[in-house]
């Protein structure tokens, strides 16, 4: 064995020993249970006996012929994606160039903007229940104001509201950290440049602070949609898909198809469609923010 065959060797298994440890996992939980869940479409199956029907394309027909729930839940979370998606970049952006002067305790604050995101959505939508139901009643009784009078949970206009607003209590703290470090990266030179040429505050950020924060941009509107597509904690601790089904959301209808209506096939069917529509709405976004990203 030559010397060049042995380091082609040691090259190749020093590379799977620290890939392995990442692709193994990904390939167990994530493309196994992939490939599966295209083969249970095809079939009639509760989940739990050890006989399937075979149906073909039943699943996908009856999903877009025969389903309301699915129409419903797909217009809710259209809905809630762009309201949670708008919410908590504008309010994370904002926070983040508050926090970025020099301002007195921003250490301190930064810390307790971002405390909620270490807070289970579970617990914060038990939490948030309490706080629109007696919370708000109390607060009523104390003050009298309007706004505290209002049915958060109960009203099917306000129910996506109150749900939006949970989240971004959640999860502003850590879309500002983000925009934080994409406002820090920015060379102090380029404001300087542009204060001497007399720009002012708005078009410093339109013209050079906007453009330079892209990437940042990127990501937070990538993992704040898909978050928000793939809510199921917070809206079943919430509102559980109520009133009625105003605020079920995709994540919650699969759910329920498949543990509440043991029709596991009909629910993986559901899953891939729902997969295909998260994937080509985020394929859409990542190209059209990449492709306004600024290279120094």
């Amino acid at each position: 064995m030559t010397n060049r065959t042995k380091k082609k060797i040691y090259e190749n298994s020093t590379f799977w020993i620290f890939v392995l440890p990442v692709f193994l996992p990904f390939v167990i939980f994530f493309i196994i249970p992939f490939v599966l869940g295209i083969f249970y479409s095809l079939f009639k199956w509760n989940g739990i006996s050890a006989t399937m029907h075979y149906v073909g394309f039943k699943n996908y027909i009856m999903l877009f012929k025969a389903d309301p729930d699915y129409y419903t839940s797909l217009w809710f979370s259209l809905r809630y994606v762009v309201l949670n998606m708008i919410l908590t970049n504008i309010f994370a952006l904002l926070l983040a160039m508050l926090l970025d002067t020099k301002l007195a305790g921003r250490n301190f604050l930064r810390a307790t903007f971002f405390l909620p995101n270490v807070v289970s959505a579970i617990i914060s939508g038990f939490l948030w229940q309490f706080i629109y139901g007696q919370g708000s009643k109390s607060l009523y009784d104390l003050t009298g104001l309007g706004i505290f009078h209002v049915d958060w949970l109960g009203d099917a206009g306000m129910a996506i509201v109150s749900m939006a607003i949970v989240a971004l209590w959640q999860s502003v703290g850590y879309v500002m950290v983000i925009y934080l470090a994409g406002l820090q990266s920015i060379d102090e030179s380029l404001i300087e440049a542009a204060e001497i040429d007399g720009a002012s505050g708005i078009k410093k950020f339109i013209f050079i602070t906007l453009p330079l924060i892209m990437p940042s941009i990127t990501v937070n509107l990538f993992m704040t949609m898909s978050q928000a597509f793939r809510t199921f904690d917070l809206n079943i601790a919430l509102t559980n898909g109520g009133p009625g089904k105003s605020t079920l959301t995709l994540a919650l209808d699969i759910y329920r198809e498949g543990f509440s209506n043991n029709a596991a096939g009909y629910a993986a069917a559901k899953a891939l469609i729902f997969f295909l529509i998260v994937f080509a709405i985020t394929l859409v976004q990542i190209r059209f923010t990449k492709s306004r990203e600024v290279q120094l």
